[in-house]
């Protein structure tokens, strides 16, 4: 506060702050400067989301004293033409549903919300994917001359495609008359916010893996693909994974860790056997492994409960 206060007064003629605190200090200034636009996030440098950019360059403007204000951004050449894109509002923004339709098809399925294809159909003309596929079919797979017609045939095509995946799998129910209603497995899938891929590598277990093959299930899920594999990190995971010399993790690989697979595998095991890493990265990855694997171990117990009924 006392620093705020200077601020505010012009005792202090520069302020420095972190990111965090930049979105939530409410002190406008003629001048803002972003020193660079990466942060250490997930484990890696990425780029700031576009929000928390115009969020910070907000800051510029004291409308009690300036009729004019300047941000100045400072990133690397590769990215100039973004930021310019950016602050000149010609940023177009893109759907990401056609990536997870299916996820989203089951949820919608599960609330009743669409309960046959032509309502599946109509959901998906009221998304902001059907609005871009229509102005930019090429960013979603379709041809780049289709017009209207043929891009709402396409994606009655994908739409028809996940619901029959949905039903290979017992997620969901479908008659003859293409309606269709959730089925336990379906549920389960939607209150865990468990992935397609996730449910279908499940679907095929006999009951009779081992800890070891169950481990290694869970490790190869869909969940775990913002786990990056870090050079500095290898020496670290092979030496929980084998050395004579220490205590190691039950389950040993065979090989070095050379894939994210191995490393959350490693990682796991290492936190179940009390295995202290003293590595600050791969610690923080292992909560957000145990964030994960926890909702998948639950549904997965459920999963089973419910195919065994």
């Amino acid at each position: 506060k006392v620093v705020e206060g200077a601020f505010t007064v012009g005792d202090l003629p520069v302020l420095f702050t972190t990111s965090t605190l930049a979105m939530g200090v409410n002190l406008p200034a003629h001048l803002v400067v972003i020193k660079s636009t990466m942060h250490y996030a997930g484990g890696l440098f990425e780029e700031y989301s576009e929000t928390d950019i115009l969020q910070m360059i907000g800051r510029a403007g004291r409308p009690q004293f300036d009729t004019t204000a300047t941000a100045v951004i400072m990133t690397r050449l590769s990215t100039r033409d973004k930021y310019i894109q950016m602050l000149a509002y010609r940023d177009t923004v893109e759907s990401s549903l056609h990536r997870h339709l299916i996820e989203h098809l089951n949820a919608e399925i599960v609330l009743h919300t669409i309960t046959d294809v032509n309502i599946a159909v109509e959901w998906i003309r009221s998304t902001l994917l059907y609005i871009r596929a229509l102005k930019n079919p090429s960013h979603y797979g379709f041809a780049s001359g289709l017009n209207k017609d043929g891009i709402e045939a396409k994606l009655q095509e994908l739409c028809l495609k996940n619901l029959n995946d949905l039903s290979s799998l017992d997620l969901i129910k479908m008659d003859e008359g293409v309606n269709f209603k959730p089925t336990e497995a379906g549920r389960l899938m939607a209150w865990y916010y468990i992935t397609f891929e996730t449910v279908k590598k499940f679907y095929t277990i006999s009951g009779k893996e081992t800890l070891s093959d169950l481990v290694t299930l869970i490790a190869g899920c869909k969940e775990f693909l913002d786990i990056q594999l870090r050079i500095n990190e290898k020496k670290t995971l092979n030496t929980l994974n084998k050395d004579p010399n220490r205590i190691t993790i039950r389950f040993p690989m065979e090989g070095r860790i050379k894939t994210r697979e191995m490393k959350v595998n490693c990682l796991i095991q290492a936190q179940l056997g009390c295995i202290p890493i003293q590595d600050f990265a791969l610690t923080q990855d292992t909560a957000k492994i145990f964030r994960h694997g926890s909702r998948i171990t639950r549904w997965l117990s459920d999963f089973v409960a419910a195919q065994e009924k």
